[in-house]
């Protein structure tokens, strides 16, 4: 799932790289070929879209995958900010095997009853919005319907760390936490 600036060259990039990792990938383009010229224009994209359209658009991303690799296999979703949330809402609402967010959020955390695989969640610690979101409501809740999580903090490090073209970039980070999602979703290969 995209980040906010929509389908761009950084969002292909990383659907490129899972694929040249011998991964299945489908880029799910919420914006519709759109790409937002700021994040504002991005966070009105966003905002028009409704729950129903998000899980029908990812939905058929699973079943497009289902398709072509067969029964049977293990599909996860991945994203990165609001991708990372997207992704996080589609495992939780469509029997997803896994799923990787990178500080992303949903708005109700108590959708993760529905979670069927584990979630990997990749933090900042300057990331004033997700960071104490994910320690006050999504950790919590992820303990009490024994949904497994395997989270990472990075220090120092801002949202959007591993966006290349943002002033939030960190290569240090961005590369350990890559390492850590090829490893993950590995397992379900």
């Amino acid at each position: 799932m995209h980040d906010i600036m929509g389908m761009d060259e950084v969002n292909r990039s990383i659907g490129a790289q899972l694929a040249e990792n011998g991964f299945w990938v489908t880029l799910v383009d919420l914006f519709k070929g759109q790409l937002p010229s700021s994040m504002e224009e991005g966070f009105g994209l966003r905002s028009a879209l409704t729950r129903e359209e998000i899980l029908d658009a990812l939905g058929k991303g699973r079943d497009l995958l289902t398709e072509k690799i067969g029964e049977g296999a293990q599909i996860g979703s991945m994203g990165f900010c609001m991708g990372g949330g997207i992704a996080l809402l589609g495992a939780c609402n469509l029997g997803l095997a896994f799923c990787v967010d990178y500080y992303g959020m949903i708005e109700d955390p108590e959708e993760v009853e529905g979670l069927a695989g584990p979630v990997m969640h990749i933090l900042a610690s300057e990331d004033d919005r997700i960071t104490p979101w994910a320690y006050e409501s999504f950790m919590p809740a992820m303990k009490a319907h024994k949904k497994r999580i395997d989270s990472y903090l990075y220090p120092n490090t801002y949202h959007g760390f591993h966006r290349t073209n943002a002033p939030t970039y960190d290569e240090e980070a961005a590369k350990d936490a890559w390492e850590k999602t090829i490893t993950f979703i590995s397992r379900f290969k």
